[in-house]
Formats: structure tokens, C-alpha cells, sequence
């Protein structure tokens, strides 16, 4: 039989030629033809329609096409008959025999499977056999390394040579299936073949072809670049030789200006300084393009996220792009809601992970959506109020002694998470397969199939999730949870999502697939030295030396192979622009060593200012933002606040805008469940100790220095304990804490010998303030502690304190502000007899008083200070956005007051409500 090869430049024209080529082969001629007899091997499915309506051009009619697919596709009904294990079975086959030995670490046993599998299959798609013994193994690896008696080769080689041969007992992989069902299908070839190469070396597919060329004529179609012609055809060979050549500056010499020009017309540099620029680049590209009437255009995503980046840009402008690619199914949707229950499961309801699976899509689709919210709501001002980190049964308990908004339904809600868990976790540990079921189950119970089934991703989801529970039903190896969660993260990350239901001449491929194909248009995106670089080979091979030694193609040959797919990209395509981010996290982002060597001999054979100079991509510019007044909003009568508390004061005086953010749009931020005690926390915790304690002890007159002392720490330890069970970090605070407790006992029975006795703790009070007009305003408060004085003090006098956990310069210097009104507005709320304001530290190292001067006195200015604010309020004075530099530094509102960004200082109708610096 015949042997014919034809190699065939890799441009816009090698599907024509190839069309052109086999019917020569077929010997074929005039009008139409039968090619039904053969077989047509080809690298991609995708080359087909093309190559079709190429053969019936050139055969100038109605033509029987031969039967054609890729090699997969052509031995899968021989393949089928073999019964091959399923990739997961066999990953799990591994993984047991690699427990068994305890040769690795638990937590590296996945690992390990998935580069061992990786090894296994590339050896056996290369036809590479191991040596017969461990020992000659370790030669070779040795030999590789340029190492004589390693420990850690002689490991390496155990393990490879064990496992290499445990796997080849039993069911045949994937690859060695598919290798086997080749060869009983060219045993049945009758007629010819004709077999499309992806790059000039055969490669694994050579041994077939010689054994098919002896039992029926073959024509190997090749591409070549070397026939390549043109301008851009000439500048690549110059720039990426395929041989042996000159200098770079030797070649450049003879490469003329014309040449240059020429390949410029057709390809494009940019560098754009940021992701969002980057993709802002290639969308507004692809949409001139569509406007030079260009439509089948190919987007190369080497940089995935500035890929979808720039899809996203052009679906805002209608334009639809066909991802080829697919997405790895661990970012959608259904897998995100997935993770969050399971993340639930695993950290027993950690309250933010609580949160985002009662807030995720997907769930609960037989309850209404605002129903579901208000439930969420509940359970999130539930976790704050009580400080719940976690504890799903903890969480339900406190809601028996809820109220409010919501808690019937977040009741339901818990349940349904319960009756789910419940499921998941009937055992520690059970099969893979067994904990797929559960998982299916517990999602039927949390009410999310309906809507996993209607999304696209989720039901391709729920198809796998099928297969691997019938692939793996057989398996009896047990798993706990913490070890299953890890096997299923692995699987999700390594199965893709493609949607299916796009169909554009737009797509979104990546390099490897691009191989032959010919497009109008291509942007290459993410050319940098990071993204445009052959995939990393395994851990064992990552040594070029054992990649040889093996006989398997090494980095060098990964990296001519990207070579050249690049350059046959930029042939077969008429436009071509090559792009990246030259900018990242501050730092320059060099272009791939392929791109950058490109630019080398442009700019040597012509100068930078050639066509092929990088053009950069300037910044997105910030919006013309047309001067404006800032916020001043005036207060419709009814929506004047009726209640006023000391920090809703304080708010007014830092900044009225603020004021009206807060506490009339209601917009103050939620604190945070903060993962461990911060100051704020722990000053909550000194609130209540000493509470408790004065409680107990109203006078240390007459008391035990020894029995208070214990009865103090006694009651800190018991308030920081379950603190200290939730994060042990937290024992730095009570420790903090417990060395203040014999000066805090010092100073209290200086504070009796001065007169002062504690009276009231926690002590909420309330006032009504009359502003006139029929109008009136409630002050209300919590003050931490109120003394009643004796002696000198005079009896009845009251001195009212607030506890800071702070030191005691910094609370003087707060208390001598003018503007500080916490204390003036205690006094205001206690009345008369207030003989004695202060702030008291408990933190630094020195416990005292930080006093107000003339409480009463400072209480009757903020009094009318209150009087004149409100009723400006009631008669429309606006809140203008007038903090001073130090308030405006942490506000939350920021955003929100445009101050800065306006073109002046505000201008206001009437009367604006900063009464208080007028007072001071």
C-alpha cells in the first residue's frame, strides 16, 4: 500500500489545499465525486464545516463525504466493547492503594493521584513503556537528575513503578483503552485514510499511521510554515526560525522596511495598564471590527478573567460570544450555593457562611422570596444581638425567645437546615457514592432542585453528579466528611461548564483549539510572559532531563509547539491583534518571551516606530463629573426625628448631613459579629463585670481586699469564658483585664473615702424635651454608672459615669473638647443634682476620672442647643455636609455627601442646623 505526505502551508488557504489534495489523492476530478469509502481523520471537530464546504468547492458539485471524526470518535464503538475505568473509579483505585502504603500525608493523597494519573496517561498515549524493575527506573531518573544514590529518586521511582504496575492490572484507562480500540480499528480499514496533522510531527499518532499504511492506502495532510508566504509570513521566520539560523541582528539586516510594514497591516500590539482597561481594549476592538462588516471572529483567552472581562463588556452592547472554552464549574451558580452548604455543614453554621447560604439563589424555591428575606434578616439580626459565631442548635434555641419581624419563617428555615444536616451527616463516614446521595438528598430537603434543574450550569451539574455516583457504586473504600469535601472541591474544579445555548460567530477559544482553524479576526488576550506559556508539566516530571529520559516531549518542545501555534493563528487570520496588561498590582508585566522577541526584530529591522510598536492603551478616564452643590437636604416636618440619644447628638454636631443619613435614611452601617474580641467588645465585657459586681457589692467598706479581689476575677472569668472558648486569642484580653483588677478595687475605695457611693448601674432613663410650638422630643440613654455623694459632695448629689476601655490622657483630652457632648447630654437626661460628670478609664496604666467642668452648666447649653437644631429642623433648615477633617475621616457617608467633589462650598437657603460652634 501507499504512503503519501503532503505538507501544506498553515494559512487562511490550508483547508482549500487540503480539499484540493484529497481529491488528487482520491483521484477525483470535474463535477462531484464519492469519498465514501475512506476515512478522514481529523485533529478538531471544529475544522469540519470548512473543510466540508471546501471539498465541494473544489469538486465543483454534489460530493459523498467519507466517514469522519477525531481519532476518539473513530474508535468508539471498539473502545466501548473494552469497558474502560471511569477516570474517578480509577483516581479512587490509586488513592486507596496510597493510603494503604502511608507513604504520604492524608491531605496530600488527591494531589498526588491527580499528577501520578496525569504521568500514567501521557506516558501511555506516547507508548512509553516504564523499564521491567524499580531499579532500572531509578537509573533512568538518576541519569534525568545527574544524581547517584538519591533517597528521594529512589522513593520517586518506588512509587511510579508500584502504582504504574498495580494500575495495569484489571480494567484498562481511558488512555490505554483508547490506545488498544485504535489499533482493532485500523485492522478493519478497507478503504483509504486520510489523516489531518495539527503540526509537522505526527507525534503518537505515527505508530498507527505506518501500521494503517500497510493495509490501505494513507495521505498524512501536514501543516508546514516553511511554505508560508507573504509579508507576516516572512517577519515570523525571521522572527521564531524553524531551524538552525543566523543572528537575530544578521537576519533583521536582511529583512526589508516593506516586509514590516507590510506584516503590520495585519497585526497589532497593545499593552494595556490594567485589567479593566484590557478588557474595555479588546471589546472596543471586536465592535469595530463588527462595523468593518467583519463577523467570524476569535477571541484567544490565555488570560481567562480579562476574557470574561471583556465579554461581559460586549454583552452590554448586544454582542453575544460562543464560549468554546467553558468555564470551570466551581464558578457558577449552583456550585457556589453547594459550597456554602457545605461549608455550613463543616463549620456548624459559622454565622457568615449561614448568612451567604440563606441569601444564595437556588434555595428554598418553594418559599416566597421575601418571606425567605425577612427569615434571613431575622437570623442575621438574631447572630448580632445574642454574639451566636456559630451552632445551628444554638441558633434554633434562641429563637424560641425571639420577637419580631420574621422569626416564624427563620424558625422554618432552620428547621428545613436541620432536617438537611441530619441527612449529610447520618454517619461520619461512608462511601463517595453514598455521600453524593446524601448530598442530593439534603438539596431536595433545602427546596433547591427545582431551580438546579432549570439553570443551565445546574443541570449539567446534576448530570455529572449522576455519573460519578453510578461510575463510583461499586467502590466500598469509606471517606469522612473533612476527606470527601476535598475529593468533591477537585472534581468541581476540574469539570467544566459550556453553555450550550449560544450560537455566535464571535468565540472565545484558547490556542491549542484555535490549530488550523482560519478566522476574519483574532485577538490574542493576555500575551504576558505569566499567561502565554505551555501548560506546566506534572510534579514527577518536572525536570526536563526526566521528560527525555522517559522519552517524552520536554518543555522546550511544549514551548516550540505554543510557538507555532501562535504563529498559525496569526497566517490564517486576516486582522490579528496581540494584547495584555503591562501593569499589575504597580508592577511592569512583561509580554511573552515569543512576543517580546517579535517586537525585537521589528524593532531592529525598522525602528520602534514601525507599524508592529506596541501601541499602550491609555487609562479609562474618570467621568466629567459637573460641579454640584453639596448635600444640604432639608427634613419634611413628619420626618424630623422624635427621639434623640447622646450618640445621635454627637452625630449632629460632628456633621448634620451624617446625622440625616443615619438617623432619618436609616442608612447606619450593621456592625460586624467580628471573628474575635476587639476593643469595642471588650469594653462591653467591662460593662458588665462591674455591673455585676457593685451589684454585689454596693460598698467595699468594711469588705475583704482578698474575698473582693476573688469575687472579681471570679466574675471576669466567667464573663470571658466562653469569649475564650469561641477564640483563644481572646485570653490576651482577659489577661489584659484581670492586671487592672487590685488598682480598679484601689481606686474604688478612694472613690468612697471621697464621699461617692454606687447608687445605680446600667440605668436607662428617658426625658422629654420640649421645643415649643406644640412640639417635643424624647432624650433617652443607658448610663453606665450613677454615684450618690455624702460629706462635702453634698447629700443627694449625683456623679454619673461612663466607662471607657481606654487611657486616661486620651479621655481628658475628649472631655475638654467643646464639642464632645456625651456627658452634657447625661447630665441633661439625670436632671438636677448632678454634682459630678466623668469619663472613668479602665485600660492604660493609669485607672481614674476624666471630669467635666460645671456638668449642669455645659447640660443647660446643650439643652438649648437641642431646642434651636430641632425646630430649625421643623421649619427647614437644611443638614449640610460639614464635618471637620477628623470626623469626616472614618464616616461611613462619605460617599454619600459628595463633599469634595462639588465645585464651592454649599449653598443653602435659610438657616443650617451647626448651632453649636455659634454657642461655644
Amino acid at each position: 500500500m501507499t504512503l503519501v505526505v503532503r505538507s501544506i502551508a498553515p494559512d487562511a488557504g490550508f483547508l482549500p489545499a487540503a480539499a484540493q489534495e484529497i481529491l488528487s489523492f482520491a483521484g477525483l476530478s470535474g463535477r462531484g465525486g464519492d469519498l465514501s469509502a475512506g476515512s478522514l481523520l481529523l485533529p478538531n471537530l471544529k475544522l469540519l464545516p470548512a473543510l466540508s464546504l471546501a471539498l465541494r468547492t473544489v469538486a465543483g458539485g454534489a460530493l459523498l463525504l467519507p466517514r469522519t471524526d477525531t481519532l476518539s470518535g473513530l474508535v468508539a464503538p471498539w473502545q466501548g466493547a473494552l469497558e474502560a475505568l471511569p477516570d474517578a473509579r480509577r483516581q479512587l483505585i490509586l488513592h486507596t492503594l496510597l493510603r494503604g502504603r502511608e507513604w504520604f500525608d492524608e491531605g496530600m493523597l488527591w494531589d498526588v493521584v491527580a499528577e501520578l494519573t496525569q504521568l500514567f496517561d501521557i506516558l501511555t498515549e506516547h507508548a512509553v513503556a516504564l523499564p521491567e524493575d524499580e531499579a532500572s527506573l531509578l537509573a533512568r531518573l538518576e541519569t534525568a537528575f545527574s544524581l547517584r544514590h538519591s533517597q528521594a529518586l529512589a522513593f520517586e521511582a518506588r512509587v511510579v513503578n508500584t502504582l504504574w504496575r498495580a494500575e495495569a492490572q484489571g480494567k484498562p484507562s481511558h488512555a490505554t483503552a483508547r490506545l488498544l480500540a485504535a489499533g482493532h480499528w485500523v485492522a478493519q480499514l478497507d478503504g483509504p485514510l486520510i489523516v489531518m496533522l495539527e503540526s509537522t510531527d505526527p507525534g503518537p499518532l505515527q505508530a498507527l499511521i505506518e501500521v494503517a499504511s500497510a493495509r490501505v492506502p494513507v495521505l498524512v495532510l501536514r501543516p508546514d510554515r516553511r511554505l508560508a508566504q507573504g509579508a507576516l509570513a516572512e517577519l515570523l521566520a525571521c522572527a521564531w526560525p524553524l531551524a538552525e539560523a543566523a543572528p537575530m541582528r544578521d537576519r533583521t539586516a536582511a529583512l526589508a522596511p516593506q516586509i514590516v510594514l507590510g506584516a503590520g497591516e495585519r497585526l497589532q500590539m497593545v499593552a494595556a495598564e490594567s485589567l479593566e482597561d484590557l478588557g474595555q481594549a479588546v471589546a472596543d476592538q471586536v465592535l469595530d471590527w463588527l462595523r468593518e462588516g467583519r463577523r467570524e471572529i476569535a477571541l484567544v483567552a490565555c488570560d481567562r478573567l480579562a476574557a470574561r472581562r471583556a465579554r461581559a463588556l460586549l454583552e452590554r452592547q448586544h454582542v453575544l460570544v460562543q464560549d468554546e472554552t467553558g468555564w470551570k464549574m466551581v464558578t457558577t451558580r449552583v456550585a457556589a450555593v453547594v459550597d456554602a452548604w457545605l461549608e455550613v455543614l463543616a463549620t456548624d453554621a459559622w454565622h457568615r457562611a449561614l448568612i451567604d447560604l440563606l441569601r444564595a439563589p437556588l434555595l428554598f424555591a418553594d418559599i416566597d422570596p421575601m418571606v425567605r428575606g425577612r427569615a434571613a434578616d431575622a437570623i442575621d439580626r438574631l447572630i448580632r444581638q445574642r454574639g451566636i459565631s456559630s451552632g445551628l442548635d444554638v441558633l434554633r434555641q434562641a429563637l424560641l425567645t425571639a420577637e419580631g419581624a420574621g422569626i416564624e419563617a427563620a424558625k422554618l428555615l432552620l428547621g428545613r437546615l436541620a432536617d438537611a444536616r441530619a441527612v449529610m451527616m447520618s454517619s461520619s463516614s461512608t462511601t463517595i457514592a453514598d455521600w453524593l446521595r446524601r448530598l442530593l438528598k439534603s438539596l431536595e430537603l433545602l427546596g433547591a432542585l427545582p431551580q438546579v434543574q432549570q439553570d443551565a450550569a445546574g443541570a449539567q451539574w446534576l448530570d455529572w453528579l449522576e455519573a460519578r455516583q453510578a461510575e463510583l457504586s461499586q467502590d466500598e473504600a469509606r471517606f469522612r466528611f473533612p476527606a470527601w469535601r476535598v475529593w468533591f472541591n477537585r472534581q468541581m474544579e476540574a469539570q467544566l461548564f459550556r453553555d450550550e445555548r449560544i450560537d455566535s460567530p464571535i468565540i472565545m477559544t484558547h490556542l491549542a483549539a484555535a490549530r488550523l482553524r482560519s478566522f476574519e479576526a483574532v485577538i490574542v488576550i493576555g500575551a504576558d510572559a505569566e499567561h502565554l506559556a505551555p501548560p506546566v508539566a506534572p510534579g514527577w516530571l518536572t525536570h526536563a532531563g526526566v521528560r527525555r529520559e522517559l522519552g517524552l516531549p520536554d518543555a522546550a518542545a511544549e514551548r516550540i509547539r505554543m510557538r507555532e501555534d501562535l504563529a498559525g493563528l496569526l497566517l490564517a487570520c486576516d486582522r490579528s491583534v496581540i494584547a495584555w496588561q503591562s501593569l499589575r498590582r504597580d508592577e511592569e508585566v512583561l509580554p511573552a518571551a515569543e512576543v517580546s522577541v517579535l517586537l525585537a526584530t521589528t524593532g531592529l529591522a525598522g525602528g520602534s516606530d514601525r507599524p508592529l510598536a506596541v501601541h499602550t492603551r491609555e487609562p479609562l478616564a474618570s467621568p466629567e463629573v459637573a460641579p454640584t452643590v453639596q448635600a444640604a437636604p432639608a427634613l419634611p416636618q413628619a420626618r424630623v426625628p422624635v427621639r434623640l440619644s447622646a450618640s445621635g447628638m454627637q452625630t449632629l454636631v460632628d456633621c448634620p448631613y451624617r446625622y440625616f443619613a443615619r438617623y432619618v435614611l436609616g442608612l447606619a452601617e450593621v456592625d460586624e459579629l467580628g471573628e474575635g474580641m476587639e476593643k469595642q467588645d471588650f469594653g462591653t465585657q467591662l460593662h458588665a463585670i462591674l455591673h455585676e459586681f457593685h451589684t454585689r457589692f454596693p460598698v467595699l467598706a468594711g469588705q475583704d481586699d482578698a474575698e473582693l479581689l476573688a469575687a472579681l476575677d471570679a466574675i471576669s472569668e466567667a464573663a470571658f469564658r466562653d469569649a475564650v472558648q469561641r477564640n483563644f486569642q481572646d485570653h490576651a484580653w482577659r489577661l489584659r483585664w484581670r492586671g487592672q483588677l487590685a488598682d480598679y478595687l484601689a481606686w474604688q475605695r478612694s472613690r468612697e473615702a471621697e464621699g461617692w457611693h454606687w447608687r445605680a448601674g446600667e440605668k436607662v432613663m428617658a426625658q422629654e424635651h420640649e421645643l415649643g410650638a406644640n412640639r417635643s422630643l424624647t432624650l433617652q440613654g443607658r448610663i453606665d454608672r450613677v454615684d450618690e455623694g455624702a460629706g462635702e459632695h453634698g447629700d443627694g448629689n449625683l456623679a454619673l459615669l461612663d466607662y471607657k476601655s481606654r487611657a486616661l490622657k486620651s479621655l481628658r483630652d475628649q472631655v475638654a473638647d467643646m464639642d464632645d457632648v456625651q456627658l452634657a447630654f447625661y447630665t441633661l437626661l439625670a436632671g438636677t443634682h448632678v454634682g459630678s460628670a466623668a469619663y472613668v478609664a479602665l485600660d492604660g496604666h493609669e485607672l481614674g476620672t476624666a471630669e467635666l467642668d460645671a456638668p449642669e452648666d455645659r447640660a443647660g447649653q446643650l439643652h438649648d442647643v437641642i431646642t434651636r437644631s430641632f425646630n430649625a429642623m421643623y421649619d427647614g433648615a437644611a443638614l449640610p455636609a460639614q464635618g471637620t477633617e477628623r470626623a469626616c475621616a472614618w464616616c461611613e457617608m462619605r460617599g454619600l455627601c459628595r463633599k469634595g467633589w462639588a465645585g464651592g462650598e454649599p449653598s443653602v437657603d435659610g438657616q443650617a442646623v451647626s448651632e453649636v460652634d455659634h454657642e461655644r
